[in-house]
């Protein structure tokens, strides 16, 4: 097979077809990659110029290979016999993965040809002299990597059951502060920290948001949080509840000695290239310590408006509204409901290079290079309404505030806001009619409230149906009207079918995958401005923006109901009716 210096000018031809500016840009990279001793590759990702599946299908009809979608997972005599003989370490680093391996055939999945020796020595190790090689995406290798070694280690209750025998958890209780490069490249064998890895590789491979780690009078139970709902993980001895912990602190860089007062931390690991960072708060029960590890996953990115399943005219507003040039724009819901996603979904919108955006969180949730970021610490005296006031002191054209907890936040932010800030921020109300009472209880004075808020948009999260094992069953015109979706649907247009899930292995048996929102956007006009001059309460409010136009949440979590996008069980778990309010 030829170098890839003599197959650049095919390749970089392919990549630019006939547009001759985008082709002298792919040289200019080209040569620098060169100078930086980098790969053609990394240099155009790293640019954001080419996407890794369109330079991988490209370089496949240059050199001649197949290209692969998708990696099957293997049967698992074969996949036990690749991970046992190949180190993780190996596989990663050349990125490689089988694509095909039986008996009398090994074809490996990669995403470069060069060097050849890595999967020579590969073949070699596993008795075949003959293989044959397909390109496929760097995710999609990591992610067989990620799901193969997963596969071989065990699972966390393995991990946990080990520890019952153990004759003796007393050297548990010291730790060694260094991390691995990567969680899966843990060769570790002390059984807390593999238990440890075990417990935290298996809830982000689950999609999970939380770890829960809750002492009982006898052992410990450990649960994560996927799509919203515990789910059980591991059952750990007593004796093993305290080296545990200290596990947590030491990846935490908290205080092991401490028992008796609550601790916040954090700390960063990387599983299969990605990073995941992990907020930690530990607690003093009567049982012992109780921890919670909060992962984000630093690689997902943010999500676009329409992608959080906020209605298009919906997200047409919201766009609007964030290149106005003050205001404030709330969004309000409960914890764990999505606002932070959705500011930054919003501020994403802007346009970072024309506009200074500022934000202040507890914690930093999405790290963006292009944005000012400040972390609250109370312990060095930085408060959101310290922060704040420091922030306007930095030429913000746009400031985000993560959380509105104080009337002095709120005062703090109403002024940004008349003196020509952009402003979007947070607060746990119900729904967007009460948030404006919310502000005024709050010490804001009405005309205030009424002059600077734009808009309220009220929001939470219900479970997908799994697509994997989405199924209709029949449902009279009756049943419709007593569930009180015939207000977004009428009896001629319905179909008589809503949508559940039978439950499988892809979703863990629960009928649910992933998370979509539900909205409601309450947009500020005179009539409103007016009521809330006259301090009027959260029924009125609602009452007006309703006869404006404004639509429940229920309302939109009824069309998702209907158009099968989440179950009736969701709706009634997450809504309450408007007549209800």
């Amino acid at each position: 097979m030829a170098h890839p210096s003599s197959l650049n000018q095919q390749l970089i031809n392919r990549l630019s077809g006939p547009d001759p500016e985008l082709k002298e840009n792919l040289t200019e990279n080209w040569h620098q990659a060169m100078t930086k001793e980098t790969t053609f590759r990394e240099q155009l990702i790293n640019q954001g110029l080419i996407k890794d599946e369109q330079y991988q299908k490209s370089l496949a009809a240059v050199i001649g290979l197949e290209y692969v979608e998708t990696l099957e997972m293997l049967s698992p005599d074969y996949q036990e016999t690749f991970t046992s003989l190949v180190p993780i370490r190996f596989a990663k680093r050349h990125l490689f993965y089988p694509y095909d391996y039986t008996a009398n055939q090994l074809v490996f999945a990669i995403v470069s040809p060069w060097p050849e020796s890595a999967y020579e020595e590969a073949a070699r190790v596993l008795g075949q002299y003959e293989y044959s090689l397909v390109l496929t995406t760097e995710d999609n290798i990591l992610a067989a990597i990620n799901q193969g070694y997963d596969r071989s280690t065990g699972s966390a209750e393995e991990a946990a059951e080990v520890l019952v025998d153990d004759a003796d958890l007393n050297y548990l209780d010291h730790f060694s502060s260094e991390e691995t490069e990567d969680l899966l490249d843990a060769e570790d064998e002390e059984p807390i920290k593999k238990l440890m890895n075990s417990i935290i590789f298996q809830s982000v491979k689950d999609s999970s948001s939380d770890i829960h780690i809750d002492p009982g009078p006898k052992d410990t139970v450990v649960r994560n949080r996927i799509d919203g709902v515990l789910h059980y993980i591991a059952r750990v001895p007593k004796q093993a509840h305290i080296p545990l912990v200290n596990r947590v602190k030491v990846m935490a860089s908290l205080d092991i000695s401490t028992k008796s007062q609550p601790q916040d931390g954090r700390t960063m690991i990387l599983m299969a290239g990605k990073k995941i960072d992990i907020r930690v708060s530990i607690i003093p029960t009567v049982h012992g310590e109780q921890a919670v590890l909060r992962l984000l996953n630093q690689s997902q990115g943010i999500i676009a408006l329409k992608d959080l399943g906020m209605p298009p005219k919906m997200a047409e507003k919201m766009e609007s509204l964030v290149h106005q040039p003050h205001g404030i724009v709330l969004v309000t819901g409960p914890t764990g409901s999505g606002k932070t996603t959705t500011l930054y979904s919003a501020l994403n919108r802007i346009n970072a290079e024309r506009k200074n955006i500022v934000t202040i969180e507890d914690p930093v949730e999405y790290r963006i290079a292009k944005y000012g970021q400040m972390q609250v610490n109370e312990k060095t005296g930085v408060t959101f309404s310290k922060g704040l006031r420091a922030m306007l002191r930095q030429d913000p054209d746009v400031i985000m505030i993560g959380e509105m907890r104080d009337s002095e936040t709120a005062q703090i932010a109403i002024q940004s806001s008349l003196t020509g800030h952009l402003v979007l921020s947070t607060l746990h109300t119900n729904d967007a009619a009460s948030t404006i009472i919310r502000m005024i209880d709050m010490g804001i004075e009405p005309y205030l409230v009424s002059s600077t808020v734009s808009a309220v948009l009220a929001q939470r999260l219900v479970r997908r149906i799994c697509p994997n094992c989405k199924e209709s069953y029949p449902v009279s015109w009756e049943e419709v009207v007593e569930l009180e979706l015939d207000q977004e649907t009428d009896q001629d247009s319905f179909a008589g079918v809503l949508w559940k899930g039978n439950g499988c292995a892809q979703c863990l048996n629960t009928g649910y995958q992933g998370r979509v929102g539900i909205f409601e956007l309450l947009m500020m006009d005179d009539k409103i401005r007016k009521s809330i001059n006259k301090i009027a309460d959260a029924t009125v409010i609602r009452k007006i923006a309703s006869e404006q136009g404004m639509k429940g949440i229920k309302s939109d979590c009824a069309n998702k109901v209907i158009s099968g996008v989440t179950t009736v069980e969701e709706m009634l778990r997450m809504t309450v009716s408007e007549n209800d309010l």
